[in-house]
């Protein structure tokens, strides 16, 4: 499939580029690293997105290039979809009127475009961006590999997560060769967070719970805890790895409510616990050690459904065989 890629789109001229709504590292920094690659080839390109580019990530170089916009328009030889894993996920209307390349790393992501490559043996959409590159025989800048290198260091945990594997440190030297600064990267991405957010984990922390298993924490943030810290949804993201970081919790949950009545899962975990299962079976989708999911009601019984699937994770891991 990545040659069938390769050919398409040394053939073709106009791309539009999106993914996932809600944009996180991986997602921003893959769509910049493959528009400015795209374009050193001599092709025409627009990055479309449902949702603004996160303050922590406004920095990086062409971000200031991605159009918010509800629907795509324009005269386009293909679009290329970024670690979604449905053709709804991006949130941009008008993207079935073109072909779809679709690029994407989670093992549950079923065929919806017209060229569909997934590789869940990568660690970060942005590895499998930058194998393209390497095939198109484009030449990785700085500003690229900034762009990819942020992409592999949040959507790996910085390099914690299981599917991290030697392939992607190798990536990541090779980005590094080719001018991204691993020192400037970490301070810019961990290192610069607003007080809005630090005020909101105070928040959140104070409603940790722990199951009676001892291994599965969970947390909750309100809209109420939001407007007390002066914070946004995007100051949220990530607190729940902060559940997860404690000492013999192998799963973590953070249960929010959104300003459409919804209500916002994102699940953790450690080791063999497939969280991304339980996800997929709720409607959401995601990782093994990180997944999410939507569902409407109220946050009790969201609450309760979800640890108790989480529950049933527990004993098939304890005696030795993965969950799934």
């Amino acid at each position: 499939m990545l040659e069938e890629i390769v050919r398409f789109t040394r053939d073709h001229h106009r791309f539009a580029v999106t993914s996932h709504a809600r944009p996180d590292g991986d997602s921003i920094g893959s769509e910049l690293g493959l528009a400015l690659a795209l374009e050193a080839l001599g092709k025409t390109v627009t990055i479309v997105n449902a949702d603004p580019v996160p303050r922590v990530y406004r920095w990086l170089p062409g971000a200031e290039r991605v159009r918010i916009v509800d629907r795509l328009e324009g005269s386009w030889d293909a679009v290329y979809v970024l670690e979604c894993n449905d053709l709804n996920r991006p949130g941009v209307r008008g993207l079935d009127r073109y072909p779809v390349v679709n690029i994407d790393h989670h093992a549950r992501t079923e065929p919806f475009g017209t060229f569909n490559w997934v590789d869940s043996g990568a660690a970060a959409v942005a590895e499998m961006v930058y194998r393209l590159l390497r095939e198109l025989e484009v030449a990785v800048t700085p500003e690229i590999a900034t762009n990819l290198y942020v992409a592999i260091l949040t959507d790996t945990g910085s390099f914690r997560y299981s599917g991290t594997h030697a392939g992607t440190f190798r990536t990541a030297a090779r980005l590094t060769e080719a001018g991204a600064d691993p020192g400037r990267i970490a301070q810019q991405v961990y290192m610069n967070q607003p007080r809005s957010r630090v005020g909101l984990l105070v928040k959140v922390l104070d409603t940790l719970e722990i199951h009676p298993s001892g291994r599965i924490a969970s947390i909750y943030l309100s809209q109420a805890m939001l407007a007390e810290a002066g914070a946004t949804e995007e100051d949220a993201e990530g607190l729940v790895n902060y559940a997860l970081g404690l000492e013999g919790i192998r799963m973590a949950v953070l249960v929010r409510q959104d300003k459409t009545g919804q209500v916002r899962v994102s699940l953790r975990s450690k080791g063999d616990y497939d969280v991304g299962f339980v996800a997929s079976r709720l409607g959401g989708g995601g990782h093994r050690n990180a997944a999410g999911l939507r569902m409407q009601g109220d946050t009790g019984r969201v609450s309760a459904e979800v640890l108790g699937r989480l529950e049933r994770l527990l004993d098939p891991v304890d005696q030795g065989s993965p969950a799934s």
